[in-house]
């Protein structure tokens, strides 16, 4: 899978507005074939508050977090999910930069991986205090997170990010880039509900 490619599978539900962040790696030799893509596709998604950030890790993979700012803040936002961050040391009093800072801090170290970046990818609060005080066993349901509460509300988010992954492809692999294939996605979604 080629660098366009790899984005799209990947990152598809965050560039699209129905997903709060993607995360995912590829390795260097993909990443340098086409990072000058980030920087052209860069104005047409921040207007729209969508954003790229790499991370360099030392086994030679690039960590990428793509993210809709908007979704995002509002995750952040629920009082809930917020005493959850504070629990575990982010500077939730300090805004959403500090804690987007921190959470990148965090990836981008070598040492024990934050699993609380589930919430941040959107997963519901009781999903990602479930994986971690069971140590990822015992879920109900598998998909792109391990499910330990609400199973069909899981079912049909994880379905939503599927079909919009594979639209997305199906447009790019028909000659669309990557911020054509995400705004037809966002036209075809409005058309359709």
């Amino acid at each position: 899978m080629g660098f366009d490619e790899t984005i799209i599978h990947c990152g598809a539900p965050a560039l699209c507005g129905i997903k709060p962040a993607s995360l995912f790696s590829m390795n260097e030799k993909i990443f340098y074939s086409g990072r000058e893509k980030i920087n052209e596709w860069q104005p047409y998604f921040s207007k729209q508050k969508k954003y790229f950030v790499s991370l360099k890790k030392n086994d030679g993979r690039i960590l990428f977090f793509v993210y809709d700012a908007n979704l995002l803040t509002e995750i952040l936002a629920d009082s809930s999910n917020a005493q959850y961050l504070r629990s575990k040391n982010y500077p939730v009093d300090r805004g959403f930069h500090a804690v987007l800072a921190e959470l990148l801090h965090r990836l981008s170290a070598d040492g024990l991986f934050p699993h609380e970046v589930g919430l941040f990818l959107g997963y519901p609060l009781e999903d990602v205090i479930g994986f971690e005080s069971r140590q990822a066993a015992g879920s109900v349901y598998s998909g792109f997170w391990k499910v330990y509460g609400d199973v069909e509300s899981a079912r049909r988010t994880m379905n939503r990010y599927k079909s919009c992954s594979e639209f997305c492809m199906k447009w790019l692999n028909s000659g669309l880039t990557v911020p054509l294939a995400a705004e037809k996605y966002t036209l075809h979604t409005e058309v359709v509900s």
